[in-house]
């Protein structure tokens, strides 16, 4: 039995769209007798929500970026959240940065927008309206996750790296496209995958990633079988042992053990 765990929006869906060659891939794949999972930033309604949707079989959902790890029947096995006074910070850091068009913070379970500069064109979430104040979202006490997005790929890189400079001892930064994800520290997919191998009980080489960008590196780097998409940016690619157009190439891959 092998495990293969793959990025979400970027790998397997791009724009709105999943391809189904890849989705045959996986039912392959699980046809076979072994595990998938998928490794997201997003929040578990969120992706759960798109499983049932394009009826993907998941085995596992790793969601916040390894913040919290569900099974494929919703149970939580694992959780994490962000310290409340670092996340009020953040919150307020983002009024300060003209870059910033808005911001989510997720529970876990469900997530909220809030509005900072409206006047600028929100790529990440353009449909979804706020429906929490800052303050109900600062008295919630749950705050599993930040996803800040930017006016454009480059300024989520900057924003991340100053998030990691000056806030690097509670939390890490991940740029994404045009988002920075903020995660409590030592939370990573990489984390997320090491935690779903145990829990399944596989080997370590029957273990296989793929991912597109800056918040999938942790991962690409931390698996021995690690695929990185043939749009990822540079830097990404360099930490994957090989690099595949899609996901399906890269099943088809390992099943044929060409690789």
């Amino acid at each position: 039995m092998k495990l293969l765990a793959s990025d979400y929006d970027g790998t397997l869906k791009f724009g709105e769209t999943l391809d189904e060659s890849d989705l045959s891939a996986i039912r392959r794949w699980k046809e076979e007798g072994n595990l998938f999972a998928i490794v997201t930033g997003r929040s578990k309604n969120s992706i759960f929500n798109e499983a049932a949707a394009h009826d993907i079989p998941v085995d596992y959902f790793v969601t916040n970026n390894g913040g919290m790890i569900f099974d494929s029947n919703g149970n939580r096995l694992m959780t994490s959240q962000l310290d409340t006074l670092c996340a009020v910070d953040l919150m307020f850091v983002a009024h300060e940065t003209p870059d910033v068009v808005s911001y989510m913070v997720n529970n876990g379970f469900e997530r909220h927008k809030i509005e900072v500069h409206p006047h600028l064109e929100d790529h990440r979430y353009p449909h979804i309206n706020p429906d929490w104040t800052e303050e109900q979202i600062m008295d919630s006490g749950q705050l599993g996750q930040i996803v800040f997005s930017m006016r454009d790929p480059q300024a989520a890189i900057e924003f991340a790296d100053s998030i990691n400079q000056y806030f690097g001892h509670q939390v890490t930064a991940y740029a994404n496209n045009y988002c920075v994800d903020v995660c409590p520290y030592g939370v990573s997919k990489a984390t997320g995958l090491e935690f779903v191998t145990e829990f399944a009980n596989v080997p370590e080489m029957d273990v296989y990633c793929m991912g597109d960008s800056y918040n999938d590196v942790p991962m690409l780097a931390g698996c021995f079988n690690s695929a990185a998409s043939a749009l990822a940016p540079a830097e990404v690619q360099e930490n994957g042992r090989w690099v595949y157009p899609t996901l399906g190439d890269f099943i088809t891959a390992i099943e044929s053990e060409s690789i």
